[in-house]
């Protein structure tokens, strides 16, 4: 039998060999979270009737891998507690909202619509990135009855748990549309925070004019009534007081005509005229009262005493309605 024999010449070596693939993922994706917000109002006066604004901060965080991951993040951040919300105190509210514009037109919310949306982009090397969005409050108008405690400033506060917010996010490539909110997405719960505002205690005051009617003689005591329009925040405790006039004192007021001389007259908290209003001083008497946080009309009572009758003309004086509060 004859054999045959194949050889490889020496030094030259043939292998054939088959690949396959296995997979391995080295790089871990980006992972984003929430901070603390901040949100407070200025001092708030209910009294005026207006609404008051705050704008805060929520800051955001996304930490990327040194190498990996998706180069682009998108960020949906909600509200899930109902709006309007409230500030309270002492079983008291305050009615405010917040916003996702600095218009105050969109509520923030949980809907997609809703919530605050933002997207980030990776660093060249990765790791964290940090972004402050805005969030916009607003105290609602018109709420002049809102009291405080103790005839002394007061805070209202709202406090927000971790399940009253989340942030939701989803990574995106370079050349890929950034996700919508509400789609498949990665959630995190909030922060809890806590948003507060001081009402403070305020009064206004104004009057109108006290004319006494047209006398010929003063041989019999005239009078005549004034008023004064005072609003002070809902509990609030304040004291008024009324000057002695131009020339006069609180115990002896005079009117003053051209020719330089007086009529006297006296202004009265009571309608029998027995209790001068004054400054407090001489036997005279303050008004003293309780803010409702509505307009209280005060009147004043005016009583010119039977005297000498002057020369003709017309006699004026001009008194000072302080108010302590």
């Amino acid at each position: 039998m004859t054999r045959t024999r194949w050889s490889l010449p020496t030094g030259w070596h043939h292998a054939c060999t088959a690949a396959f693939a296995l997979g391995c993922t080295l790089a871990q994706a980006q992972t984003c979270s929430v901070g603390a917000p901040t949100l407070a109002f200025a001092a708030f006066s209910p009294i005026s009737g207006a609404a008051l604004s705050a704008t805060g901060t929520i800051p955001v965080s996304c930490t990327w891998p040194l190498l990996g991951g998706s180069p682009n993040v998108k960020l949906c951040l909600a509200l899930n507690a109902s709006q309007p919300l409230t500030l309270t105190h002492d079983g008291n509210a305050i009615h405010f909202g917040l916003f996702i514009d600095p218009s105050f037109a969109n509520a923030w919310g949980s809907g997609p619509s809703q919530a605050i949306a933002l997207s980030m982009t990776r660093n060249i090397l990765g790791g964290t990135v940090t972004q402050n969005i805005n969030v916009y409050g607003r105290i609602a108008a018109g709420q002049t009855t809102v009291p405080t405690t103790g005839s002394s400033n007061t805070v209202y506060t709202r406090a927000f748990s971790s399940v009253d917010t989340n942030l939701q996010y989803a990574p995106y490539g370079a050349l890929s549309p950034a996700p919508d909110c509400g789609s498949a997405m990665t959630t995190v719960p909030g922060t809890p925070f806590s948003t507060n505002v001081s009402v403070i205690n305020n009064c206004t005051i104004a009057a109108t004019h006290i004319t006494f009617a047209t006398q010929s003689t003063l041989d019999r005591p005239v009078t005549g009534a004034g008023q004064l329009m005072v609003q002070c925040t809902q509990n609030d405790a304040y004291r008024v007081s009324l000057s002695g006039g131009q020339r006069g004192t609180v115990t002896a007021r005079y009117m003053t005509g051209l020719t330089g001389t007086n009529v006297g007259y006296q202004l009265y908290l009571d309608s029998g005229y027995a209790t001068i209003w004054g400054d407090g001083s001489s036997g005279t008497s303050l008004l003293s009262g309780i803010g409702t946080g509505l307009v209280q009309f005060i009147p004043i009572y005016a009583r010119v005493p039977s005297q000498s009758t002057p020369a003709p003309g017309v006699y004026t004086d001009t008194v000072t309605a302080t108010i302590q509060f």
